[in-house]
């Protein structure tokens, strides 16, 4: 009985120091993908937009895309589909917000790449209506959602507003020679964040359940927080260096591949039915963060901390209503 009450504070010993740790070194290194992105996308002739909606989302949401498949595979398709929810409105909402108050400027934005991105992101936040009419994933709705993926990436891919490299004097001049040694060194530090990123949310886990908080509240706010860190670190880089459209490429893009890609896989791989009322009640949320980023990029043209601050507002919402605290704000 001794040990056990001891362990919790041995426990804590390593959990705090492995979450500052895990946090600083994912904010160090998505610095350095920032700049492999930079020199992959010139070598490949990609905008700034294009770069951070093929390359940087796409690899961002490899943890989302373990999380849907192997819940696909396990027959519990409402999993795959809250999972791909629950990590959009955190990523519209707390991590959008997060990175620009903590970019610490106002954000101007110009460009029609970012307006229509921002209306991919519309069309792909109403796909899970028809899931909640169908009640449950299928190869057909599978399908679709990967068509509008392919159509989506190489609509983006057509791009042509460029990356200005002049702005970026640390690239290093080796990195533009060998473009094969940035890849392996792009993929290896996307990977040390996506594990780094879990060691986080295992710390936290470890640290929320020792202060005693509820598995329910561990569950919305934790883990769906965790699986969008990768997101929230290469978009604060981007921001930080004035590569908007990379990291509204990267952040926006990431939603849409959770819709279209992540959820169509997802699809091809369970029959299962999914509980309509859940899908209801987050839906509501999803639409209110796609609307509201979609004022924030497409009417007001700007990012500001005002906006950036109603974003979180909605995200606390949502985890209190989540847990049952009903709230009352629209």
């Amino acid at each position: 009985m001794l040990s056990q009450v001891d362990g919790a504070p041995q426990m804590m010993i390593y959990s705090i120091p492995l979450l500052a740790i895990s946090l600083l070194l994912i904010m160090l290194i998505s610095d350095r993908i920032i700049r492999y992105v930079l020199v992959i996308s010139k070598a490949l002739g990609l905008s700034e937009m294009a770069a951070g909606f093929i390359i940087l989302s796409i690899i961002t949401s490899l943890p989302e895309l373990s999380v849907s498949t192997v819940a696909s595979l396990a027959g519990e398709g409402g999993l795959s589909v809250g999972n791909v929810l629950g990590s959009n409105i955190a990523n519209l909402t707390i991590i959008l917000g997060l990175a620009i108050l903590l970019s610490r400027k106002e954000i101007a934005l110009k460009g029609q790449s970012q307006k229509e991105l921002v209306q991919f992101l519309f069309i792909s936040s109403i796909i899970p209506l028809f899931i909640v009419q169908r009640g449950s994933l299928g190869p057909v709705l599978g399908i679709v959602l990967l068509i509008l993926f392919a159509y989506f990436a190489v609509t983006v891919s057509r791009k042509t507003e460029t990356t200005d490299f002049t702005e970026t004097p640390q690239q290093p001049k080796k990195e533009e020679e060998n473009i094969a040694a940035v890849g392996i060194k792009f993929l290896v530090g996307v990977a040390l964040i996506i594990v780094l990123s879990k060691f986080a949310v295992d710390s936290s886990v470890d640290i929320a359940g020792f202060i005693g908080l509820p598995t329910s509240i561990i569950g919305a706010t934790i883990i769906g927080f965790g699986t969008s860190l990768p997101e929230l670190a290469t978009t604060i880089q981007a921001l930080k260096k004035g590569l908007v459209n990379m990291a509204l490429g990267n952040l926006l893009g990431s939603c849409i591949t959770n819709i279209t890609l992540i959820l169509g896989v997802s699809s091809l791989l369970s029959f299962s039915p999914v509980n309509v009322v859940a899908v209801q009640s987050i839906m509501f949320y999803v639409l209110i963060s796609s609307l509201s980023v979609w004022y924030m990029v497409g009417a007001s043209e700007r990012l500001t901390k005002r906006g950036a601050i109603f974003l979180c507002l909605i995200y606390g919402v949502f985890i209190l209503q989540q847990v049952g605290v009903s709230v009352f704000i629209f």
